[in-house]
């Protein structure tokens, strides 16, 4: 990744505006040419299904890609050209290509994470799910029972329609009395 100057308050100056354009075209054309890569393994002609598969370059790179983008082992193996048994087997047998499906699935965690953020920005609803799964907040329900009357002048039939409305409070066992 390339060292991008500190950002600062206020409006960038040219070499730091300059820095981060030249990052995201560099950003933007490692995308597009993973993403040629992926469109030409799924543009080429359905071939009969292969037997073995090789932990060659383009078999992880494909394997890689594949997961980055949260594909299946049934998706992968389809795109590969095999059955799913075989790339389970390929995954077992060399810890290499194991490691790149994972590696490819952490990463499509940390984008689809840095997309989340970026949207809780504009979005509220995103902003309250991330911090109810992240940062362990959560709504509160508060009930106001606003009565008219005092309970002591309120019928028995009264006092069970507002027994109803009000949730539940969680119930806790009573205590054991120890004998000694």
């Amino acid at each position: 990744m390339t060292d991008l100057p500190p950002r600062r308050r206020g409006r960038p100056t040219k070499e730091e505006a300059a820095a981060r354009e030249a990052a995201a075209q560099a950003a933007a054309a490692k995308n597009e040419e993973e993403t040629a890569f992926l469109d030409d393994l799924l543009s080429a002609p359905v071939q009969p299904r292969k037997t073995i598969l090789q932990p060659d370059e383009d078999t992880l790179r494909a394997l890689s890609e594949i997961a980055k983008l949260f594909g299946t082992q049934d998706e992968a193996a389809s795109i590969l050209g095999v059955a799913k048994r075989t790339l389970t087997n390929f995954l077992n047998e060399y810890p290499q290509a194991r490691d790149v499906w994972e590696d490819g699935l952490q990463r499509a965690k940390v984008s689809l994470r840095r997309k989340q953020f970026a949207l809780a920005d504009k979005n509220a609803p995103a902003a309250i799910f991330l911090g109810k799964n992240y940062l362990g907040q959560k709504d509160e329900n508060t009930t106001n029972l606003n009565l008219k009357s005092e309970v002591a002048q309120m019928t028995e039939e009264q006092l069970m329609e507002i027994a109803a409305r009000a949730p539940a409070a969680p119930r806790t066992p009573p205590k054991k009395e120890s004998v000694h």
